[in-house]
């Protein structure tokens, strides 16, 4: 199957982001955000982990490499690209097609409905630098200490669906629109975790609390059908998912609590406990004072429409990171074996609107050798919004290179063949132990 937005979004958004809500990094991408010291990126969810991110005997720890991880979920509507282009290219030339009239509008107008209801492409983008995260272990202080900077990007298109007509001139027109919204995220992370209580032989519990400084660059853009003068939809993406971008800057607080004890771990953490705020660019706003007659101002207009008549877009928008918590817990078992789990505890929002509450499950198997890999598997699934799972399994080669590949287990039709509707990799260079 082919899957036209994975190459063409991949290699458009790496520029942008190299050297570029937060995706996983690393084996974190397979094992989810549980409590496993093997995984250095473990500390991004609960700061209580930093306490064992660094070796007793060892003073730092960082990331060796850059880490790079990338994701891609379809609705559940079969060949939605292809549809959609189809209909593009009808609308810019009714020529191009051998079908009747009738035929076009029973075939799209049954299309666009579902397109409108279940129709979607979402892509996550995540990169980290090098060196960074960085842990710092001081005795003076009694605690670890970490500084972090991410990027994250979320692009996500969907159709606001409107009926297909056809004119006495024997053109074909419609409201319908591409929906399309982004999120991009430059996020900087100090965060401290030490011990706080220690219960005779029974296990001891951590504490820990990270400040995040965040700046997301949020855009939504209404873009109708007949405007784009027979663009596919990758195009459409690629070429106009950073207009209407706006710009904010906040500060949020995340804490978190481990115990720990001789085969088994739990963890409970709370992200964004202040609920910080972003903007997004407004629009279907002030659209008489666009030029007369320009695409801007049609397009306006148009926006107008699906705000005022058809009440499915709010002209202006703010993204809230609500306070969010998530258990987590990890068995040890014997020497090499891991098993991990985590759970959201109520559902949020991703900055492109898409509804979130995850839980996973993986088990990790850890050689300690380097010729020999280390193995991992896990199992996600989204218990609201989509309600889509997958597979993931990974690897880490030479005790640093980590791979990790996601598989959808729900399918979808695309250009004529059955795929699966999420599909993602992670690969990273990380100390591992």
């Amino acid at each position: 199957m082919k899957y036209p937005l994975f190459v063409v979004l991949g290699l458009a958004a790496t520029p942008l982001y190299a050297g570029t809500g937060s995706s996983a990094s690393g084996t974190n991408f397979t094992s989810g955000p549980s409590g496993n010291h093997t995984a250095l990126f473990s500390a991004d969810h609960n700061p209580a982990m930093n306490n064992f991110m660094v070796h007793e005997e060892e003073t730092y720890r960082f990331n060796f490499g850059p880490a790079f991880s990338y994701g891609i979920e379809l609705g559940d509507v079969g060949n939605f690209a292809d549809d959609l282009d189809d209909l593009i290219d009808i609308i810019d030339d009714p020529d191009s097609t051998d079908e009747s009239p009738s035929d076009v509008l029973e075939r799209f107008n049954s299309v666009l409905e579902n397109m409108g209801e279940h129709g979607y492409i979402k892509n996550t983008i995540n990169v980290r630098a090098p060196v960074l995260p960085l842990f710092y272990k001081s005795d003076r202080f009694g605690g670890t200490f970490s500084v972090d900077f991410s990027l994250d990007a979320t692009i996500g298109a969907r159709v606001l669906d409107d009926e297909l007509k056809y004119d006495q001139d024997k053109d074909y027109l419609t409201n319908t629109a591409i929906y399309l919204k982004s999120g991009i995220e430059k996020r900087l992370s100090f965060g401290y975790g030490r011990e706080l209580w220690s219960y005779n032989d029974m296990g001891k519990l951590y504490g820990g609390a990270r400040l995040d400084i965040s700046n997301m660059e949020l855009s939504k853009q209404v873009m109708p059908l007949q405007m784009l003068d027979g663009r596919d939809i990758s195009d459409v993406m690629t070429d106009e998912y950073d207009k209407n971008l706006v710009s904010t800057t906040a500060m949020s607080v995340d804490i978190g609590v481990v115990w720990d004890a001789d085969f088994y771990r739990l963890g409970l953490t709370l992200a964004d406990i202040n609920s910080p705020s972003f903007d997004y660019g407004a629009v279907g706003v002030n659209c008489d004072e666009r030029e007369p007659g320009s695409t801007e101002q049609s397009a306006c207009y148009a926006t107008e429409y699906f705000i005022e008549v058809k009440g499915d877009l709010k002209a202006y928008e703010t993204h809230t990171k609500h306070a969010r918590a998530t258990v987590d817990g990890a068995l040890h078992i014997g020497n090499k074996w891991w098993l991990t789990s985590a759970l959201d505890l109520a559902a949020y929002d991703d900055p492109v609107g898409f509804e979130n509450q995850w839980f996973h499950l993986a088990a990790s198997y850890e050689t300690g050798g380097f010729w020999l890999p280390s193995l991992r598997s896990g199992y996600q699934v989204n218990l609201t919004g989509s309600e889509t799972s997958s597979l993931n399994v990974g690897a880490t080669f030479f005790k640093m290179l980590n791979f990790d590949i996601e598989y959808g287990l729900e399918s979808v039709e695309v250009d004529g063949s059955t795929g699966p509707r999420r599909l993602g990799f992670a690969l990273s260079l990380t100390e591992h132990f």
